[in-house]
């Protein structure tokens, strides 16, 4: 995909540790895609440190056997996201205020999607607040970008 044409995607947080927890699934095809270039990744400084805090829990890496290697290159990726700057203030509220700062960063970045598996973004789907930040799941996401790449493929706009 043409670099004028990619994505500006702000992927949740459970999606990276779902993509790191079982690589063959769905977030781990998604992370996949990402490291190749088929979506520019926004990132805010809040997100990349709560990614940094998720996997830095003996726990998480212990039991699902997440070796150093795969992180050095899952923060190495994540070093060179487009940062994304959140909104100090915005006109539409997830329910948890939890998940605020991740639609905060997808606000405030200008992406274009938000992906997620978070029932309470997922709600806020078509909300004319939302402008075109459009919020979708994962695999619809991936369903995207494979419609864009055969688009491009096929000489079309």
């Amino acid at each position: 995909m043409s670099e004028r044409n990619r994505l500006k995607a702000v992927v949740d947080t459970n999606l990276f540790v779902s993509g790191m927890l079982s690589p063959r699934g769905r977030p781990g095809q998604l992370l996949d895609i990402w490291h190749a270039g088929g979506f520019e990744l926004l990132l805010s400084d809040w997100q990349y440190n709560e990614l940094n805090d998720v996997f830095s829990r003996p726990k998480i890496v212990r039991d699902y056997r997440i070796t150093p290697p795969a992180l050095a290159n899952l923060f190495a990726h994540l070093a060179l996201a487009t940062r994304a700057v959140p909104f100090a203030s915005v006109s539409v509220s997830s329910r948890d205020a939890k998940d605020q700062p991740i639609l905060d960063g997808a606000l405030g970045g200008g992406a274009d999607v938000l992906v997620t598996g978070d029932d309470d973004l997922l709600v806020l789907r078509g909300d004319p607040r939302l402008g075109s930040l459009q919020v979708v799941t994962v695999v619809q996401f991936l369903a995207m970008l494979e419609d864009r790449a055969e688009t491009e493929t096929h000489g079309q706009k």
